[in-house]
């Protein structure tokens, strides 16, 4: 699969990338706000066996590479939790390459997943969790249409403190491919 935007691409997340995804899932800068990152160390085997896991369930998540118009991978987006009865799945993105961050790669890459979602897949709903403090994260997901639909009080455990989740959401008929 491969969604083509202005200054980058979404391709299906490949084999070869789990290295430099280990790397920047044991960053801690880079996973400070995540929901949801497993308790246990990261590593390439660990990796490799979600890895097989996620390729065979790919009627219920699909995982794309993020990748720069000069080849330059620096993170991850997915949809997961797909229910194709009720038409939702689950949003999710993280750029690993911290010297890429703030120049709008996460609102381009987010477009063409909620694009696909909707026009390719003919979702009704795409939701997101996302960290209460992660300001920058949750303006990026308004900018492209997401609506707060409420807290998940104390959700996520971190540095000593609980910390809030933010649920938010985009329907179909929200969906502007214009923005």
């Amino acid at each position: 699969m491969f969604l083509q935007g202005k200054n980058l691409f979404l391709r299906d997340l490949q084999f070869n990338d789990l290295e430099k995804r280990v790397s920047w899932l044991s960053d801690p800068k880079i996973t400070h706000f995540f929901t949801n990152l497993a308790t246990s160390p990261i590593t390439i085997t660990s990796m490799q066996e979600w890895y097989q896991k996620a390729s065979k369930n790919t009627n219920h998540e699909l995982h794309f590479a993020i990748i720069t118009n000069d080849g330059n991978h620096i993170g991850g987006s997915q949809l997961k939790e797909i229910d194709w009865r009720n038409r939702s799945a689950e949003f999710g993105i993280f750029i690993g390459e911290k010297n890429e961050w703030g120049k709008g790669y996460g609102t381009e890459a987010t477009k063409l997943l909620i694009k696909f979602g909707f026009m390719s897949l003919n979702l009704h709903r795409i939701w997101l969790r996302v960290d209460a403090d992660n300001l920058a994260a949750q303006k990026c997901y308004e900018k492209v249409g997401f609506i707060k639909e409420g807290i998940f009080r104390d959700e996520v455990y971190r540095e000593g403190n609980y910390h809030d989740s933010v649920v938010m959401s985009i329907l179909k008929y929200e969906y502007n491919p214009n923005f």
